[in-house]
């Protein structure tokens, strides 16, 4: 299991495949294990790393919980294996990050995937953080874990992907979750989505409640590299809903970038 010790936490990741680097940000509560399916498809063309971000999943949880400190410990896992330029994919939670890992490091992403995310501070932020800090105090985080998935995947999903994303968010302690979520909803990407100056995909799925398509049009008339696709029959968590059409979708978009960034280097 490689780990690396980096800003006072122990910051776990999966290293697999080979071919041009490709980073993962994950979303709020899960961990690597939610690009297991994509990292499967992508294993064979691409080197795939995935940490867990520091309070999820098998990484620790001694410091603050800022988007700051996640960037921080993701770079620190790229330093760590040499790597100096990449293809970023962020879902959710992960394309925020995303956002503020580019306005650091500028000139480490070849081109981004922006999956079911948002870059405005959405509304009833404060109603949202206390009804979850609430929901927490009674719930396990496996019992707020299995009303997440039902909430968030399709009806259509495979039971076993709920009750898998109940088990991995179950992982992450209640505090974290909700220290995360504050930080996460209290942040305003509108700045940093103007230093996205690489080829960018926006991926959303056709049924997402929680970051409508209204909040991927915004993120794609701020970035002029960039277009949308949408999944069908998928949600919120589009590549854990219609894994087929995400992957595919993901593949064509690397494949194409990468081609033109090995003829221009």
């Amino acid at each position: 299991m490689p780990v690396i010790k980096a800003n006072g936490e122990s910051i776990y990741f999966e290293d697999v495949g080979d071919g041009p680097p490709v980073l993962f940000f994950h979303s709020l509560g899960t961990n690597s294990y939610l690009f297991r399916d994509q990292i499967a498809v992508l294993k064979n063309s691409y080197r795939c790393i995935a940490p867990d971000c520091r309070g999820h999943g098998n990484s620790s949880c001694n410091g603050s919980l800022t988007l700051k400190d996640f960037i921080s410990d993701h770079k620190a896992v790229l330093d760590h294996l040499d790597i100096k330029r990449c293809h970023i994919i962020g879902l959710s939670m992960g394309g925020l990050i995303l956002l503020h890992f580019n306005s650091k490091w500028p000139d480490i992403g070849i081109s981004f995937i922006i999956a079911d995310s948002y870059a405005r501070t959405p509304a009833g932020v404060e109603d949202h953080i206390c009804a979850t800090r609430e929901a927490v105090a009674y719930l396990s985080m496996h019992e707020f874990g299995s009303q997440y998935a039902g909430d968030r995947l399709m009806p259509t999903t495979p039971i076993e992907k709920l009750d898998e994303l109940a088990f991995e968010i179950s992982k992450c302690p209640s505090e974290a979750y909700v220290d995360t979520l504050q930080t996460v909803l209290t942040y305003d990407g509108r700045a940093d989505l103007s230093n996205i100056k690489r080829p960018t995909l926006i991926i959303i799925g056709d049924s997402d409640d929680v970051t409508p398509m209204s909040e991927s049009e915004y993120i794609r008339d701020s970035i002029y590299t960039s277009s949308i696709i949408e999944i069908p029959n998928a949600g919120h968590l589009s590549n854990i809903d219609n894994p087929k059409k995400f992957n595919e979708t993901i593949k064509i978009f690397l494949d194409s970038q990468s081609k033109e960034y090995n003829e221009g280097s």
